[in-house]
């Protein structure tokens, strides 16, 4: 006959009840042990992954956002950046876990990965960069914020966007140097600068090495379909080249001097070494916005210089842009 918790007595006996006792509290006892194990298991599963508490919809909207990066990124990134998304384990199917790519950036680049719940303030972010740390936004964007998350990036953002890059020695180098050039930030025009030069540098920056098409290393290009189609449809005159860009982005922060609007240009590098230089050079012009009386001896030929570059450039890129 069949007892309560399943146990089953045998048909040819009659179990005395202090027997059927004694196994019913034991049963029952391994039952409440077996249910404290798998509650505990989940306790420790769940802190690790603050970011989507055992959520479907996060998973969904990882693998959606993975996918359409995917589909679109396949002519405008490097071998290397592939390489680095397997490395890493970031895949379409499976949430990033903070902890294991936190070990994983610690032993592979020697950086710190910071994980916040929301963007940090800019001095804040700059001085990690300076120690080798990179704040990462712990957050995912929901359905609703699909395209355009609100207040800066999201896990997806920075985690698909910067740390694929970061395990190449010279994008690590430079992404170092950019956050010790914030020390010299110290007037709001300086302050500006800096954020023109990361903007066009590590967020719509485009690497190209001597013969090759430009191919994306800034964070915004490698996760915002917007930028990338913008891109795509630029003219060959708003490519760049990455010499001057420093010069050229300091000139609206000299008063009188302000910058012509005009279609977005982007600046392209021809290897890290390049980019690195630049950011010294971006030092040497910080110090120069700094001094009012030093500056404003400097407005008349570089823009003149810098645009002929550009147009030398662009002639240079215009049939690279159409291969593939």
């Amino acid at each position: 006959m069949a007892s309560c918790h399943g146990y089953q007595a045998p048909n040819n006996a009659t179990a005395p009840s202090s027997q059927l006792s004694l196994q019913a509290r034991f049963q029952t006892f391994w039952s409440r042990a077996f249910f404290v194990l798998v509650l505990t298991a989940m306790s420790f599963h769940l802190p690790a992954r603050p970011h989507h508490p055992a959520a479907l919809a996060s998973g969904t909207i990882w693998k959606m956002l993975f996918d359409r990066q995917q589909a679109l990124l396949h002519r405008w990134v490097r071998p290397e950046f592939g390489r680095a998304l397997a490395e890493l384990s970031l895949r379409r199917d499976t949430l990033p876990n903070p902890c294991g790519l936190s070990q994983l950036i610690q032993q592979r680049t020697g950086w710190t990965l910071l994980m916040t719940g929301a963007p940090v303030a800019e001095a804040v972010y700059y001085a990690a960069l300076a120690r080798r740390e990179l704040p990462v936004v712990s957050r995912l964007r929901t359905f609703s914020e699909f395209d355009q998350p609100p207040g800066g990036p999201d896990l997806f953002a920075d985690v698909f966007g910067r740390l694929p890059l970061l395990l190449e020695p010279g994008y690590a180098e430079a992404l170092q140097a950019l956050g010790q050039a914030w020390e010299l930030s110290t007037t709001p025009a300086a302050a500006g600068v800096l954020r023109r030069f990361a903007r066009a540098t590590f967020e719509l920056g485009m690497l190209a090495p001597a013969g090759g098409r430009p191919q994306f290393y800034g964070a915004t290009l490698l996760t915002s379909p917007r930028q990338l189609h913008a891109v795509a449809a630029a003219e060959p005159t708003q490519y760049w080249p990455l010499v001057g860009a420093a010069r050229h982005l300091s000139l609206s922060a000299v008063p009188g001097a302000e910058l012509a609007d005009g279609p977005a240009v982007y600046f392209v590098a021809h290897s890290w070494v390049e980019l690195l230089d630049e950011i010294q050079q971006l030092r040497a012009e910080l110090r120069q916005v700094q001094r009012p009386e030093v500056g404003s001896r400097l407005l008349a030929t570089p823009a003149a210089n810098t645009e002929g570059r550009a147009h030398s450039f662009a002639a240079r890129l215009s049939s690279l842009r159409q291969v593939g």
